[in-house]
């Protein structure tokens, strides 16, 4: 009884968010994304969260993330990111990118006091993908739901914030229309959001930014394996990975596997389904985290994250315009 008191708010959670997210879409010039809907429409339902579903969540939340990073695998194609549209310019600006939101953030965190495995996730949503990467980091980190949701919330704001932004300031700047393609890949928090950045610049600005923004993906196969370093504990399991040895999760040679199958065997079409339906079974693992963090909670916590977003975001920002322009 308790398990069906808590599935059926959270399976009419996920399909409000999908639906609203779908209105969104259609009739204004942006949503925030069905993900970010089920966040908060997450946190808006916890009150009502008893104590013993608190188990039943994290539960639900390891079986789901999992096969959603697999099947967004699907979306990554390996030879569209490796052809000539992202050359040396776009992999300079890239890797300025990631080096720039790992640096700053851990800068700027230790200023403020966060622990580093927030540092580190936060940081990884900035330089890599979004809130794809900071739930692909959190379970190695050991996150909580509180800390894990304060970062997706405070990376997602910050998504919003480049993608409105960077379309705008491109035209400001007059920046030829190539060097805006690779600058929204490189610095816009998740591929939707790139891909739409780019879509306002132009049909050309818009393919560099989604195979910038999908070469930034990659960094998930460095960036998980990383997260090891800054966890809080390792696995002492033997028959895993060795005594004392960070556990990798599994779907990260999933998530790998997912694109080259992608790439060279099934058709695009399929692909893409899959991935869609990757991006749909990420709605209720955000809400089922949203579920876990009281609001008040999640302001305490959110304070000194959204200083250490946003200065790292300014700073990546500035970093890869700066490269683009003495390059291009």
């Amino acid at each position: 009884m308790t398990r069906l008191s808590l599935f059926l708010p959270i399976a009419l959670l996920t399909s409000l968010a999908l639906i609203l997210d779908f209105v969104l879409d259609r009739a204004g010039p942006f949503s925030l994304g069905a993900g970010t809907i089920g966040l908060l429409l997450g946190i808006s339902y916890s009150s009502k969260i008893k104590r013993d579903q608190e188990q039943i969540t994290k539960s639900c939340i390891n079986i789901l993330l999992p096969i959603a990073i697999v099947l967004l695998g699907f979306g990554l194609d390996i030879e569209r990111i490796s052809n000539d549209e992202v050359g040396l310019v776009g992999l300079i600006a890239i890797l300025t990118s990631i080096f720039t939101a790992f640096a700053s953030t851990f800068m700027i965190s230790k200023i403020l006091g966060i622990e580093k495995p927030q540092a580190f996730a936060l940081g990884a949503g900035g330089a890599i993908c979004g809130t794809s990467a900071v739930l692909a980091v959190a379970p190695t980190l050991n996150l909580s739901n509180k800390q894990t949701g304060a970062i997706v919330a405070v990376v997602n704001f910050l998504g919003l914030l480049t993608f409105l932004s960077i379309p705008l300031l491109s035209r400001g700047l007059s920046m030829d229309i190539d060097a805006a393609g690779i600058w929204a890949g490189a610095t816009v928090h998740a591929v939707p959001q790139a891909v739409a950045a780019g879509e306002a610049l132009g049909s050309e600005a818009m393919s560099l930014a989604s195979g910038t923004k999908l070469t930034r993906v990659i960094g998930l196969l460095i960036v998980v394996p990383a997260a090891t370093l800054f966890s809080k504990g390792t696995s002492t399991k033997p028959g895993k990975l060795g005594l004392g040895v960070p556990n990798i999760p599994l779907f990260l040679p999933g998530f790998m596997l997912a694109s080259m199958v992608a790439t060279f065997i099934l058709p695009s079409e399929l692909s893409n389904n899959l991935e869609m339906i990757g991006g749909i079974i990420m709605v209720p693992v955000l809400v089922l985290i949203g579920v876990g963090i009281r609001p008040n909670e999640l302001i305490n916590l959110s304070r000194s994250v959204l200083l250490a977003g946003l200065f790292s975001t300014l700073f990546v920002m500035v970093s890869t315009y700066t490269a683009l322009a003495i390059l291009m």
